[in-house]
């Protein structure tokens, strides 16, 4: 990558980062929550607290896509030959020795990359990306203070200053309980970091995880660890799939997922929901990206390996 390209990206990355900033101000000021994608009233459960992108935010990340698109690099890069395998190191965070405080055996955790891989290789459905897991070690932390963390909590800095190890290719997986933030209501199973924050913001880059959402928990419909399979996916730049919903100037910037509204809370695999019946195709509720339940979720298509391809060759650095 050219010296000029680098400091392009690195432009956008600003402005990216902006774009989710101002967002999170605006949203402060009058005094309602920022968009999650959409939270459930009726199951009290917000599936996932990544933050989606605004309008602004998505018109540039489109923009850089679409010139990757473009570029001989993209044919090689989301060759079937290259495979990428990703350290994941998992920080469980606990009050106590207590099952009540969060600790998640060690067999969950070699279970969960067992998850990740076979979703990962297209083996429960979908197409193959070209990433791979590989655990690289369970560090646990006995801390009452950090045990329950908020999105953008000062408890979260803290964890993530004092535990996160690695680089931009360092999958960082810190399991906690998770309270919504002050004026939200509900369980938060996850929340990732996007690509292009790391290029400023690398000290916060990573995944918290709800202790409950890992393989073999009492939580029902959300404990086979395909929750990570989706928390990971922001991790490697995709978007929820019903971004933007029916607005079809507004998307999750994959051509090959077809538009959506939110799913209905507690419906965990509404089987031929079609929410935007103005445009091509059925609702995708079997893709990894959007909100069913675990069994439900199974896919990633063509277009999103592409797109995370070019947020980990280009944010990540994998080449």
């Amino acid at each position: 990558m050219t010296k000029t390209s680098a400091s392009f990206i690195l432009v956008v990355a600003i402005t990216l980062l902006g774009c989710v900033k101002e967002e999170e101000q605006q949203s402060t000021s009058q005094q309602t929550p920022p968009n999650r994608g959409g939270s459930s009233s009726t199951s009290n459960l917000f599936f996932c607290d990544t933050r989606d992108l605004n309008r602004d935010s998505s018109s540039q990340l489109g923009t850089l896509f679409s010139d990757y698109n473009k570029m001989a690099v993209n044919k090689a890069a989301s060759s079937p030959a290259n495979v990428f395998t990703i350290p994941v190191r998992f920080h469980v965070i606990q009050g106590d020795s207590s099952t009540e405080n969060g600790p998640v055996p060690d067999d969950a955790l070699v279970e969960q990359i067992d998850v990740l891989n076979r979703a990962y290789a297209g083996e429960t459905g979908g197409t193959q990306t070209p990433y791979r897991f590989q655990l690289a070690s369970i560090n646990r932390v006995s801390n009452a203070k950090w045990r329950s963390l908020s999105p953008g909590s000062p408890e979260e800095a803290d964890v993530k200053k004092a535990l996160r190890v690695g680089d931009a290719t360092t999958l960082n997986v810190f399991i906690s309980d998770i309270v919504a933030p002050e004026g939200q209501k509900g369980t938060i199973l996850g929340y990732s970091t996007f690509p292009f924050v790391y290029q400023l913001q690398p000290e916060i880059d990573g995944i918290v995880l709800n202790y409950r959402a890992v393989p073999g928990s009492d939580l029902a419909n959300f404990n086979s660890g395909h929750v990570l399979v989706h928390e990971t996916g922001h991790w490697l730049g995709l978007l929820h799939t019903f971004t933007g919903a029916c607005d079809g100037a507004f998307t999750d910037l994959v051509s090959d997922t077809p538009r959506e509204k939110p799913p209905t809370p507690g419906n965990y695999c509404p089987v031929g929901r079609d929410s935007c019946p103005e445009t091509l195709g059925t609702d995708p509720i079997h893709n990894h990206m959007t909100y069913t339940g675990d069994s439900c979720r199974t896919e990633f298509t063509q277009g999103q390996v592409t797109f995370m391809r070019f947020n980990t060759l280009l944010f990540r650095g994998m080449r």
